[in-house]
């Protein structure tokens, strides 16, 4: 198997957090998602309580199961709170790239591309002193969540070591990335070779904000119990552990979603019920890489 874990481990769980904040929903504004009037200071706030509020209280959860995690973050974030994602980076959590103001790859051309990877590395860099290692695609929801032609030649010029997308073809298990991959509407596709990246895949079924934040708007989630989630979360979880030895499991968060009180119940609730188990190895995207073997 390409991923050997520590020895004595059965599984990896990688608990990763999408820092959007409000740069996900101002880039929808930006690129006419959401019309003007729609997005000012009341809406602002929803967002920024993702740095004031949701970034602790998640750090505090994690702390309290002794869990290190990854955190994709957009460039412009860690430009406007530097202080709270060196904090961060200073306990131990590992800082990724998440475009520099949420932007998609399929929506931008090759020149514009290359330098929102570049002002979102310059940015991290400035906060904490590290080269982010793993990028993750951020979505101009609904618009455009594909990466380019351009973008694996990219991630690799620049050093990335893996991806975390709802990239598959599988949902436990890391595999290379291809590259090159031709799709047609009337015969059979043509793949590409695998190249030397990584895919970490995350699965929309176990991240918060398909659980429970998108509703008839961006700006007034759906209202749902979170014992609902846990369950669906609960549940994936235990199928891996039982039926994919070796595998992990990712869960993807935000703290604008899951930093409100009911829902980071929830987290302390799937941490405590996960960390309970025999052979867990609560591991960084970044570790898990680092455990292929060609």
């Amino acid at each position: 198997m390409p991923i050997v874990l520590p020895q004595g481990k059965r599984c990896a769980v990688c608990v990763s957090i999408d820092t959007d904040c409000w740069s996900i929903m101002l880039r929808m504004r930006a690129v006419g998602l959401i019309g003007e009037g729609t997005y000012g200071p009341i809406n602002f706030t929803r967002g920024e309580f993702g740095a004031t509020v949701g970034i602790p209280r998640i750090m505090e959860v994690l702390d309290k199961y002794n869990v290190s995690a990854t955190w994709f973050t957009p460039g412009v974030i860690a430009d406007t709170y530097p202080h709270v994602i060196k904090e961060i980076a200073d306990r131990g959590h590992e800082i990724g790239h998440h475009g520099y103001f949420h932007e998609c790859p399929g929506s931008m051309n090759e020149k514009e591309e290359r330098e929102s990877f570049e002002r979102g590395i310059t940015a991290i860099e400035n906060a904490t002193g590290q080269r982010p290692q793993g990028y993750r695609v951020p979505f101009e929801i609904p618009n455009c969540n594909e990466l380019s032609k351009h973008t694996i030649k990219i991630l690799m010029e620049l050093g990335f070591k893996y991806i975390s997308q709802h990239m598959g073809p599988y949902d436990f298990k890391v595999t290379k990335v291809r590259d090159g991959d031709e799709y047609y509407f009337d015969r059979p596709p043509k793949f590409g070779k695998e190249v030397n990246l990584l895919n970490i895949p995350v699965n929309e079924l176990i991240e918060d904000d398909l659980a429970y934040f998108l509703g008839v708007s961006p700006f007034y989630p759906k209202l749902d119990n979170p014992s609902k989630v846990y369950e669906i979360w609960k549940m994936d979880f235990d199928y891996m552990y039982e039926h994919e030895p070796g595998g992990f499991y990712a869960l993807v968060l935000h703290p604008e979603s899951t930093g409100r009180a009911h829902r980071i119940m929830l987290l302390d609730q799937i941490l405590q019920y996960i960390s309970q188990k025999e052979g867990v190895w609560f591991c960084r995207m970044i570790d898990l890489a680092k455990c292929w073997k060609d």
